[in-house]
């Protein structure tokens, strides 16, 4: 500090004053948005400025835009959105973005949306943060797209799943089919480099998968049908017109491959989701994590590298508790044949999965869906590493699976129908890893894990036992 400063400082202090009374003259209170005519006007005429909502419901039939650098909004207020086709809020192209504490919905009759609740696109270091975005039934409730260094944390979505037709017509040498389903993500990134989703709770109230949901949407009938199924649409599916695997999306969804990089999803609460984890991204950390009531617990493909998933908890899983698996999307660097993302290589492996506990599997919303069908895929398996989805995608490298827990927990009774009794294990296989079916897993390593038996065996292995 120079002499000059010192002194001045020390004036100051004798003359009663305080440090903070020198603070520069640019600073600025925060700005009070109700002196503004809408929320919009305030936002336009403070670029970069901080403004505080204070407590009250602000109805709003066009999304709130923020496009300038250092822009942030605060406070306990409830946005309610009237126009289903606009987004609640969008923040576009700008950098040091700060959003806290704002309550987001959509009014009554107007939740069946085509726009996320948060849209977030080619942003740079953007907060969100003890948001509540609750009945925005659409694709993904907040979505963050083409951006980086971005941070999802501790809010609440509730409810953000809805009825709509899964549309797989393209590419049509794939899948040429569509389906009504229930569909929706709670949080999504896509074509995000760096980031956090952490200490979230998602939560599904509405649209659980029940026999009487599906009957009453006409859930997994075919609204459009190929001349000639695609490699990925199962003979049965084609030849009924109708899949049961109805119940789409994801609790948290990160994806992009090649894209997509740098990020921690950890300490969220996730319950009743079809998927509570999907991720297509690479170097991705995985952990502690409480999922429950899902289709799938997680799943982790289509080039996905270097995840490690460590120290979560998966319970009432019906289909599958982890899946890793080459997807369509995944190829080596040499492919020359036609693909759905730019050249280069796409492939999975050098992943961990440790510490994970698996209980309760097959006692969630949907066993009832899964239990006699019959899939070219080992399914009801807790743990699995399977084949390719296409003979062309590379096998998956490099797993190590190590110090997990599987638990029978029908052995201890569980509670079915009002009433605790012992149930017979709904798994197979605790860990079931494809020995056979090319491309197959190559150096899949197991160690120090604890399996109770499935109703075929603790693992596939040839061993016929965990190592």
């Amino acid at each position: 500090m120079s002499t000059a400063k010192l002194v001045s400082l020390l004036a100051l202090a004798l003359a009663g004053a305080t440090v903070a009374d020198a603070a520069p003259p640019t600073a600025r209170a925060p700005v009070d948005v109700t002196a503004f005519p809408s929320l919009q006007a305030a936002i336009d005429a403070n670029p970069g400025r901080i403004l505080q909502l204070p407590p009250g419901e602000y109805v709003i039939n066009a999304a709130l835009v923020v496009t300038k650098d250092g822009t942030e909004l605060h406070g306990p207020a409830r946005i309610a959105q009237t126009n289903s086709a606009e987004a609640i809020l969008r923040i576009a192209s700008a950098r040091g973005i700060r959003i806290t504490g704002l309550a987001l919905t959509r009014s009554e009759g107007r939740q069946e949306a085509r726009q996320p609740g948060v849209d977030v696109l080619g942003a740079e270091d953007v907060t969100l943060s003890n948001l509540r975005v609750t009945d925005n039934h659409t694709q993904a409730s907040i979505r963050v797209r083409d951006s980086r260094d971005v941070t999802v944390e501790d809010c609440v979505v509730i409810n953000y799943k809805g009825v709509t037709v899964d549309d797989r017509t393209q590419p049509k040498e794939l899948y040429g089919f569509a389906f009504k389903s229930i569909d929706g993500t709670g949080i999504q990134f896509r074509g995000v480099e760096g980031g956090a989703i952490r200490n979230n709770r998602i939560q599904e109230h509405r649209l659980w998968p029940t026999r009487e949901v599906r009957d009453r949407y006409d859930l997994g009938t075919l609204t459009v049908v190929p001349e000639v199924r695609g490699r990925l649409m199962d003979k049965d599916i084609f030849d009924t017109r109708y899949t049961n695997n109805w119940h789409q999306g994801a609790a948290i969804q990160v994806t992009g491959p090649t894209q997509t990089r740098r990020i921690v999803i950890t300490g969220n609460s996730i319950d009743h989701p079809a998927q509570g984890l999907d991720i297509h991204a690479d170097n991705v950390t995985v952990t502690a994590n409480i999922i429950s009531h899902a289709m799938i617990g997680m799943k982790a493909m289509h080039g996905s590298k270097h995840v490690l998933i460590d120290g979560n908890q998966f319970s009432h899983v019906d289909l599958w508790g982890l899946k890793l698996m080459p997807g369509a999307m995944s190829r080596t660097s040499d492919y020359r044949g036609d693909s759905l993302i730019a050249p280069g290589e796409n492939v999975d492996g050098g992943t961990i999965i440790s510490n994970n506990i698996f209980s309760n599997f097959g006692f969630g919303d949907q066993y009832w869906n899964w239990v006699d069908h019959k899939n070219e895929y080992p399914e009801r398996n807790v743990i699995v590493v399977l084949m390719g989805q296409l003979p062309e995608n590379p096998p998956i490298k490099d797993v190590l699976i190590a110090g997990n827990v599987v638990h029978d927990s029908g052995r201890d009774t569980v509670l079915l129908d009002g009433r605790w009794v012992q149930a017979s294990p709904r798994y197979f296989y605790a860990l079931y890893i494809e020995q056979k079916v090319q491309p197959a897993p190559v150096n899949v390593q197991v160690v120090g894990n604890l399996f109770d038996a499935g109703l075929n065996g603790k693992t596939n292995l040839p061993a016929g036992g965990a190592r």
